[in-house]
């Protein structure tokens, strides 16, 4: 999934999400890259991210996914 010129490597379990870093950049800013994961984090698992953790490689974000009916 790509955002604002950086493509990470989403993947989902329950209510957390992890972005993976996967494209070459010099020097990129957490702030920004940080709200481009939770971007891309919210678009694959469908659910707003509520929270990002992480350095600029790896993040993970909480997600506020309703509880589905089992």
């Amino acid at each position: 999934m790509s955002v604002g010129g950086s493509t990470f490597d989403i993947r989902v379990r329950g209510n957390l999400a992890e972005a993976i870093r996967i494209n070459p950049q010099y020097a990129p800013r957490l702030g920004p890259l940080r709200q481009q994961a939770a971007q891309a984090m919210a678009v694959v698992s469908g659910c707003p991210v509520t929270g990002v953790l992480g350095d600029q490689a790896l993040m993970t974000g909480v997600l506020d996914c309703p509880e589905t009916a089992s």
